[in-house]
C-alpha cells in the first residue's frame, strides 16, 4: 500500500467525494420514503437499488481513503441486525484487518516518538505488521532487556483525515433527521467524537488497561502489562499476548466445554465492567479477544474504545439486573425510563407490552433457529417503528458504546455456544455480581454524581444549545449533486442526484 497522500488536493478530494456520498445517499432515502407513500413495493425496489448502488460506493471509498471511514466501514460490517444487507456484504472484507501502513512511515512515526534515539527503547522493531487497523498498527518488538511486547503505532497526520470524516458523519446525521424522527442521532455524532478523539491517544488507552486489568483477572481475562516507560502519546507499548484472536481461530476446533467456559469467562468481565467497575471496554469484538490454547488464556486488548458510566446508572443497571433475574419485565421497563431512556410522556404500557414479548421471543430461544428468521426480523421492526413513533429518546451518554459493546459481547458468546442466547447464559452467572457491599458504594456514589450534575448543569445546557445552531448549505449542495449526476454511470445514484439537484436550486429560487 503506497503511503497515503496528505496533500491539500488530496484533502479536499476526499472531502468533495465524501460529501457527495453523504446528499446523494441521503436524498436517494428521502426520494424512497416519498414514493412509500404512493407504493410501498416501488419504494422497497428503489431502496434495495440505492442500498447496492451506496454500499459499494462507500465500501471503496472507505478502503481508498482509510481512516475513521474504515472504522464506519468495519461498524456496519458487524451490525446486520441494523444495516441493510448490501452494506454488510460490501464492508465485510474490511471488518477484520485494514492495510498496514509501509514500515518506513511506521519506524519513522515510532523514531519521533522517542527524543533520546529509538535504539534506547526498541532496539529490535519488526518489519511485519501483526495487525493494522483504523487509526494504527501493531508490530512485534523486543526491549533492550529482550523483553518481547507489542507496538501499536498511530499512524502520522492522521488528525486531518478524522477531521474530514467526521464533518462528514455530522452532516449525515443532520440531514437524517427528518427521516429518523426521535432517533438521537446528536448522542451518537458526539459519541463518536469522544471515541476518535480517545482512540487517538494512546496514553488514555494504556491509562484504561491499568484500570480495568485487576478487577478482569478474577474472571479469568488477562490483559497485557503496559510498559510506560517506553509508551508514548502516539506508541503504546504493552506485553505480548501469545495466541490467536478468536475471529481468526476455527471455533469448531475448541472443545464444547471449553468454549462454554470461555463465553462464561466473557460474560462475567463485561457484567463486572458495567455493575461494578462502572469503566467497560467498548469494543470486544472476536479480534480483540486472544486464545492461548496451550495455556487455556483469555486475553483482552485494544482499550481505545472505552466509557464511563455513572454511579447513578451503575446503580440503575444493577436493578435491571435484578428484574432480569426473575424475568420482571415491568421492573426492566422502569428502570429504563429511570435511567432516561424513554420520554415521560412516550406511552409505557405500548412499551412494556413490546418488551415484555421481545423477552419471551428471545430469552431462551435457540439463536440457530431465531437468527435471520422471518420472526427476528419482524420482532426488530416492531421495536424500531416503536422507537420511531416516540416524541424523543433521551439516552445516557454512555449509551452508543454500550450497545455496541453488548451487541459484540453477544456475537462472541454465540459463537462459541451457538445453542443458547445471550440471556440463556448469563442468567446463571447474575447472583455473584449484585453484592450488598457494590450496592452501598453505589448508593453513596449515586448521591456524589447527583451533586455533580447539579453543579455541572449550566454549562452542559450552554453546550446543548450550541450544537442546536444548523449550518446553511444553499448553492454549494445543488452544485455538488449537479457534479456527482454528471460523473456518475448511469443509475438509481446519478437518477438521484439530479433530482436532488434541481429541487435544491427550485428551493433556492423559491426561497430568494
Amino acid at each position: 500500500m503506497p503511503e497515503v497522500d496528505m496533500s491539500r488536493s488530496s484533502l479536499l478530494r476526499r472531502a468533495g467525494e465524501g460529501l457527495c456520498l453523504v446528499l446523494v445517499l441521503v436524498a436517494g432515502y428521502a426520494l424512497a420514503v416519498c414514493l412509500r407513500r404512493l407504493s410501498r413495493g416501488t419504494a422497497r425496489r428503489w431502496r434495495r437499488q440505492v442500498d447496492r448502488a451506496g454500499a459499494g460506493w462507500f465500501a471503496r471509498f472507505a478502503r481508498r481513503e482509510g481512516g475513521l471511514l474504515i472504522k464506519l466501514a468495519q461498524y456496519l460490517a458487524s451490525r446486520p441486525d441494523i444495516f441493510p444487507a448490501a452494506y454488510v456484504e460490501a464492508c465485510g472484507p474490511l471488518r477484520d484487518q485494514a492495510t498496514p501502513r509501509p514500515f518506513a512511515v511506521i519506524k519513522r512515526a515510532v523514531a519521533e516518538a522517542y527524543e533520546d534515539g529509538l535504539d534506547r527503547h526498541l532496539p529490535r522493531l519488526e518489519e511485519t505488521a501483526l495487525a493494522a487497523a483504523s487509526f494504527g498498527q501493531v508490530h512485534r518488538a523486543w526491549l533492550p532487556d529482550g523483553t518481547l511486547v507489542a507496538v501499536k503505532v498511530l499512524y502520522p497526520d492522521l488528525g486531518p483525515r478524522v477531521a474530514i470524516d467526521l464533518a462528514l458523519v455530522r452532516l449525515t446525521l443532520w440531514m437524517l433527521r427528518p427521516l429518523l424522527p426521535g432517533w438521537p442521532l446528536a448522542q451518537f455524532a458526539a459519541e463518536l467524537t469522544r471515541t476518535c478523539r480517545d482512540e487517538q491517544d494512546y496514553l488514555h488507552e494504556a491509562a484504561a488497561a491499568d484500570r480495568l486489568r485487576a478487577g478482569l483477572a478474577p474472571w479469568g481475562i488477562q490483559v497485557p502489562q503496559v510498559y510506560w516507560d517506553h509508551t508514548r502519546a502516539n506508541v503504546l507499548v504493552m506485553g505480548f499476548a501469545t495466541g490467536t484472536t478468536l475471529a481468526s481461530t476455527t471455533l469448531a476446533t475448541i472443545p464444547a466445554e471449553e468454549r462454554t467456559r470461555l463465553a462464561g469467562m466473557l460474560i462475567d468481565g463485561f457484567l463486572h465492567m458495567l455493575l461494578t467497575e462502572g469503566f467497560f471496554h467498548a469494543d470486544p469484538h472476536g479480534g480483540n479477544l486472544i486464545y492461548d490454547a496451550d495455556a487455556r488464556q483469555l486475553w483482552l486488548i485494544d482499550f481505545g474504545m472505552t466509557a464511563a458510566i455513572a454511579p447513578r446508572e451503575r446503580a440503575a443497571y444493577r436493578r435491571f439486573v435484578t428484574a432480569l433475574r426473575s424475568s420482571d419485565v415491568d421492573g426492566m421497563v422502569e428502570v429504563l425510563v429511570d435511567l432516561g431512556v424513554v420520554l415521560p410522556d412516550a406511552d409505557i404500557d405500548a412499551l412494556r407490552a413490546l418488551v415484555r414479548r421481545l423477552y419471551e421471543e428471545f430469552a431462551s430461544a435457540d439463536p440457530r433457529r431465531l437468527q435471520g428468521s422471518a420472526r427476528e426480523v419482524e420482532l426488530a421492526t416492531q421495536f424500531a417503528a416503536f422507537l420511531r413513533e416516540l416524541q424523543g429518546v433521551v439516552l445516557p451518554g454512555h449509551t452508543v458504546a454500550l450497545a455496541r459493546a453488548t451487541g459484540l459481547i453477544e456475537g462472541v458468546c454465540i459463537s462459541l455456544v451457538p445453542e443458547r442466547s445471550l440471556l440463556d447464559q448469563a442468567r446463571p452467572r447474575l447472583n455473584r455480581h449484585l453484592s450488598w457491599k457494590t450496592q452501598l458504594r453505589d448508593t453513596w456514589g449515586d448521591l456524589q454524581d447527583t451533586w455533580r450534575r447539579f453543579r455541572r448543569f449550566p454549562d452542559d445546557f450552554n453546550a446543548f444549545a450550541r450544537t442546536q445552531r444548523q449550518p446553511p448549505w444553499g448553492v454549494l449542495i445543488a452544485a455538488l449533486l449537479l457534479i456527482a449526476a454528471l460523473l456518475l454511470p448511469a443509475g438509481p445514484i446519478a437518477s438521484t442526484a439530479a433530482i436532488a439537484a434541481a429541487l435544491a436550486v427550485a428551493l433556492g429560487a423559491w426561497r430568494g
